[in-house]
Formats: C-alpha cells, sequence, structure tokens
C-alpha cells in the first residue's frame, strides 16, 4: 500500500563499504563476505545501527555469497551455509533493536560476475541454475522478500527475477546505471522494465550509481507504472585494490539535498549505496 501511495519507505544504506570504514576487510573477490567469517558481531551491528536511524528494510550481507563467487576461493560448497549466517545475522538485529516493529528482509541477490561488467554475463543456463540457487538460499533462510540488486543487463535481471519469483516471496529489482540512465550495457532503462512488468516486481530502483546520473535514470522510472525508488553511491569511487576508495567529495548533506528531490518526483523507496553510512540514513 505505501509503494502505490508514494509514501517513502526507507532502506538501508551501504554494507560492504561501511564494513571497510569500520576497518574490516572487504578484499575481492569475497568482498564483504569475509566479514560473516571474521566479524558476524560487527555485521550484525551495521544492520542493528541502519534500524536505529530508522530503516524499514534492511538488506542482507548476501552480495558475495552465491557458489560462483565462493568458487573463487575454494569454498563453493559454503554458499547455503554462509547465505543462511547472513540472514540470522539480519533476523537477530531486528529481534534485538525492534521485536515490535515492522522492519521487513529483503534478501541480496546480486549478478553472478562483476556488476559494473555487463560483458561478463554468464549463459542463459549457468544463470538459471545459480539464480535459482541463491532464490531458495535466501527463502528457505527466512527473508521477507528478495532484492535482485545492482543488475546491468537485461538477460540476467529477466533470469534471475524469474528465480526469485519461483520462491513466492515478493521481488524488488535494482539496475546501475550510466550517465544516460540507461543499463551499463547500454540498454534502456524504461523499455526493459517494461519488459520486466509481467513478472510484478513490487518495485525497481536505482542503484550503486553516481548521483550526477540519477536523474536521467528516474525521468526513465517515471515512465513506467511500476513504484520506483532510489538508493545511489555516496561518498567514494570503486578501487581495483582496495574494492571502494572514499575521496571525502560527498557528504551526508549534500546526497540529502539531492534525496529531498527524489523524493520530490515521487520515489516510493530510498536509501543509500556503496560509501553511505548511518549518517546519510539518519538524515534521510
Amino acid at each position: 500500500e505505501r509503494l502505490i501511495n508514494k509514501d517513502p519507505i526507507l532502506l538501508s544504506g551501504a554494507f560492504g563499504t561501511e564494513l571497510q570504514r569500520r576497518g574490516i576487510r572487504t578484499k575481492l573477490p569475497l568482498w564483504s563476505t569475509e566479514a560473516l567469517i571474521s566479524h558476524p558481531d560487527e555485521v550484525r551491528k551495521i544492520h542493528q545501527d541502519y534500524i536505529k536511524e530508522g530503516a524499514e528494510i534492511i538488506t542482507t550481507n548476501t552480495f558475495r555469497t552465491n557458489r560462483r563467487t565462493l568458487e573463487k576461493v575454494g569454498q563453493g560448497e559454503d554458499a547455503r551455509k554462509l547465505t543462511q549466517h547472513a540472514v540470522q545475522l539480519a533476523k537477530e538485529a531486528r529481534n534485538i533493536e525492534c521485536p515490535s516493529q515492522e522492519v521487513f528482509i529483503a534478501g541480496c541477490m546480486p549478478p553472478l560476475e562483476d556488476c559494473y561488467s555487463p560483458d561478463q554475463v554468464a549463459t542463459d543456463e549457468e544463470l538459471r541454475l545459480e539464480h535459482e540457487e541463491m532464490a531458495k538460499n535466501l527463502a528457505d533462510a527466512g527473508v521477507d522478500l528478495i532484492f535482485v540488486e545492482t543488475m546491468n543487463v537485461f538477460k540476467e535481471a529477466k533470469i534471475a527475477l524469474e528465480a526469485a519469483k519461483k520462491t513466492g516471496l515478493e521481488v524488488m529489482i535494482s539496475f546501475v546505471c550510466n550517465e544516460d540512465g540507461n543499463l551499463l550495457s547500454g540498454e534502456s532503462l524504461k523499455e526493459v522494465v517494461m519488459k520486466l512488468a509481467p513478472l510484478n516486481p513490487i518495485a525497481v530502483l536505482v542503484n550503486c550509481t553516481p548521483i550526477p546520473w540519477i536523474q536521467a535514470a528516474l525521468g526513465q522510472l517515471k515512465e513506467t507504472t511500476i513504484p520506483y525508488g532510489v538508493y545511489a553511491n555516496g561518498d567514494g569511487q570503486p578501487a581495483d585494490d582496495l574494492g571502494w576508495a572514499f575521496t571525502g567529495n560527498m557528504t551526508a548533506e549534500k546526497y540529502l539535498d539531492h534525496a529531498k528531490d527524489w523524493i520530490e518526483q515521487g520515489v516510493s523507496i530510498v536509501g543509500g549505496c556503496c560509501g553511505t553510512n548511518t549518517d546519510y540514513i539518519r538524515g534521510l
């Protein structure tokens, strides 16, 4: 009801870069997954901190708990266990901070390969098998909904959305966009969303995109019939050696100036992606 009525819902902020900001290793290829093993208490605390600041949807730390990523370090068989562990930590955080408050846990389901590299997209068969496994792992662990995140090409977005819908849970989907507001593959965001509409995602969002490029993407989303949202990048930029490099060029205050405009334009969900933290969510 709130999505349809454009009563904005507050999404949590970044996870991987927040771990890095707190001094926890987030080297590729595992990115934020290492913390599930080395610092589970801090993973739980980040969820708690976002809930304390008002987040109504928190996203699980499962961006890199799929089998494909874990196989790169010889841990492919741990995919289900680590995904369940990540969901459990989110549940524990919710139980501690808001046992009687409505906070939803969204199971993050990312691209199989690098989110900035549409040229690396897997085959249809690989996409189907691996996304179905990930969706099932998230659903079995007890998430409230599945969040197909940071998609960069229509083919993978469609197959991942279909896999998520098979669980019977509600599904949101987000795309990382270029300066023209299109997918990184060059495909029209508006056309992609219209093609996905029959699968009934409850919302379509733009994420992991620099703030100056958000307006072009919003312009396309406003021409569709699905509730839409934004969680853009905050301070910093991708860095191959670190995962993320903070620059100090974007403050929470600057981000909020833009977010006010997004809300005025009718976004139904707003939050933060890489480089954002609890200050951003508090302000939102």
